[in-house]
């Protein structure tokens, strides 16, 4: 189809929005059914992921009149063109009414009922029969009333997530296409190099490269030029790290490569870049664990994850004896999954559910129980991550070495250092 052939991958959302621009051609066809056009969908996801490219896709594929609001105006003057441009909308039907940045339209949307929304909510009720089509995007639905966002104003609300890795390639090699690219640049490495980012993340890694490779006058971008991207974007890393001591990257890289080599111990495919970069985040260095599926997806890889958090403190107790003061936001992390384990998932049993309502001494008491049982667990993962290490010991040295030297190692090139490990 015309319009989603812009759209890459997201092949079920597409779906789902063709099935209603089919619904608008052939009405007839679901007439005889007893079923109609639903009155409206609303798209929402983080920013990036391509909710509006979506949405005018749909625009130039339903075929109809389109009339597109944005919040563009100041509040009175906004709220008076919502009014007139749904109006029109009806004397034009039929037709479809592009809401763009829904969640943006309410000047505070933290007010009971923000009369933008309640601008909205009125004159979709108000085009209810005229064969007026809604769609609507947000980057927070919560933002949303739930009045606006139920069933006879929104009937469909798909969530646009990040691009899987498949997707992710595809959309990598599209933005390929109009570049000159070394033969290193490999659409598959590019997009393991962003798993879990947006489209338009995507898009700006390959353009910053790119004026890296201009401005040092090459006629091709090159791997290293993505990856000081992906750093600089992604990780907002900064770009040198001359200041360090050699005995402070030392210790920097034992930690990230900790983390490496217990996530790949898990996943062999688990990580798709290490630098010992610092970035303006505090923190020293940088691992990127590979995303899959979300970790939360079962309790095998949030194990994992919590394992992988600690052995960046591990590695580096057992290279130097001492404790690692460099490991904080990691132990922080690992105890907030932990205790998903303990309070959400009863895996301790159910006498460490914590549903107390009010606080009370006995609610206190419970919590404290909790936190030992939670901490006992993470002393466990501690063990087990060590053993890991341990056993992995001349990897972790290897890509130790290679980090001093080179600062960042990717995916490749890790893979490469443990098969000769």
């Amino acid at each position: 189809m015309r319009g989603f052939e812009k759209v890459i991958g997201y092949e079920k959302e597409k779906e789902e929005l063709m099935q209603l621009c089919d619904m608008a051609k052939n009405p007839e066809k679901y007439r005889s059914l007893g079923v109609h056009l639903p009155q409206g969908v609303l798209l929402h996801g983080a920013p990036g992921v391509g909710k509006t490219l979506m949405a005018t896709a749909f625009v130039e594929e339903i075929g109809r009149k389109a009339f597109i609001l944005r919040k563009d105006e100041a509040n009175a003057d906004f709220v008076a063109k919502i009014g007139r441009v749904f109006e029109q909308a009806k004397a034009e039907a039929p037709s479809v009414v592009f809401l763009d940045d829904l969640d943006k339209f309410a000047a505070d949307s933290d007010m009971r009922n923000p009369e933008e929304f309640i601008a909205v909510q009125t004159a979709i009720d108000a085009t209810k029969g005229s064969d007026v089509f809604v769609i609507a995007t947000a980057n927070n639905i919560r933002d949303l009333p739930s009045s606006l966002r139920r069933p006879g104003r929104f009937d469909r609300i798909l969530e646009i997530c990040v691009p899987n890795r498949r997707e992710a390639t595809d959309i990598v090699r599209h933005y390929l296409k109009d570049k000159y690219v070394a033969d290193d640049v490999a659409a598959e490495s590019v997009a393991r190099l962003m798993d879990g980012n947006s489209c338009a993340a995507l898009e700006s890694v390959l353009n910053e490269a790119g004026i890296y490779a201009g401005y040092d006058n090459q006629t091709q971008i090159s791997m290293p030029y993505v990856v000081r991207a992906v750093l600089r974007l992604i990780f907002e890393a900064e770009e040198a790290i001359n200041e360090t001591s050699v005995s402070d990257r030392e210790k920097v890289a034992f930690h990230e490569a900790g983390h490496a080599v217990a996530a790949l111990h898990f996943d062999p495919e688990g990580v798709g870049l290490i630098s010992i970069r610092p970035s303006k985040s505090d923190a020293c260095g940088v691992v990127q664990l590979l995303q899959r599926e979300s970790y939360f997806g079962s309790l095998e890889q949030m194990r994992a994850r919590v394992i992988s958090l600690l052995a960046g403190k591990a590695a580096v107790e057992l290279k130097y004896g001492s404790i690692d003061v460099g490991a904080s936001s990691d132990l922080k992390r690992a105890g907030r999954i932990m205790q998903r384990f303990v309070t959400d998932y009863g895996t301790q049993g159910f006498a460490c559910l914590f549903g107390v309502e009010h606080w009370t001494v006995d609610s206190e008491r419970h919590a404290d129980d909790i936190t030992m049982v939670r901490n006992a667990m993470l002393e466990r993962c501690y063990e087990e991550a060590k053993a890991i290490l341990r056993s992995n010991w001349a990897f972790v040295e290897t890509l130790s070495r290679k980090l001093v030297e080179k600062n960042t190692l990717i995916y490749e090139e890790i893979v490469a250092l443990k098969n000769a490990a």
